[in-house]
């Protein structure tokens, strides 16, 4: 199977970053279109990502195994999803590690072998997928670095309507989460950056 490899750094210390990527309802709410359908079973989880070309609209619905290791700070996720719709399937297994290079900073490294089927897989070349990749595992980062910010940043006192009792606290807003993966949306912003990139350099 192609294999795909990113990394990326949160400003937050392993052990933190560790206990959230181990709640696994509140990761899957940071990968963009995907969600779970049900509670755990145990070290399986069914869930579903749906995917935009364009007009068309998949809805890849499977089940995947999570294994965790925290004496080397490393996991794999083994899935299997299907879009029944279009006829694809996707197939992946995803392991990660997590370093602490400096104080503070946690890098994750993320390698994953997959396998696509169907009619995505004639969408999947030329290093589409890689740029894809990049493009998710960045947001991905992104509202990863964002659920451990609200977790830990306090809430802000509200002024009570009767000015004698004492401050009501204010809930930590949500992060906002992506319904869908829009494979056009991320292709266009991996366009902007690499032109931007490019003029950079210039």
């Amino acid at each position: 199977m192609p294999v795909i490899k990113q990394k990326f750094d949160v400003n937050h210390p392993r052990p933190v970053v560790w206990d959230m990527l181990q709640d696994i309802p509140r990761v899957v709410g940071c990968v963009p279109g995907a969600a779970l359908d049900g509670p755990l079973d145990g070290d399986k989880a069914k869930g579903r990502v749906t995917v935009k070309l364009g007009p068309v609209k998949a809805n890849f619905g499977g089940e995947a195994t999570i294994s965790a290791d925290r004496a080397d700070w490393s996991a794999k996720i083994a899935g299997v999803g299907v879009d029944k719709s279009h006829a694809s399937r996707a197939k992946g297994d995803v392991s990660y590690r997590l370093l602490s290079p400096q104080p503070g900073v946690t890098t994750v490294e993320v390698e994953v072998d997959y396998a696509l089927s169907g009619s995505l897989a004639q969408v999947a070349r030329g290093g589409i997928v890689e740029a894809v990749a990049e493009q998710i595992c960045a947001d991905f980062a992104a509202n990863l670095e964002a659920e451990i910010a609200a977790e830990a940043t306090p809430a802000a006192p509200q002024t009570p309507a009767d000015p004698a009792a004492p401050p009501l606290a204010e809930a930590p807003r949500p992060v906002a989460r992506a319904s869908e993966l829009n494979m056009v949306q991320i292709m266009l912003r991996v366009v902007r950056r690499k032109i931007a990139r490019l003029f950079g350099r210039g």
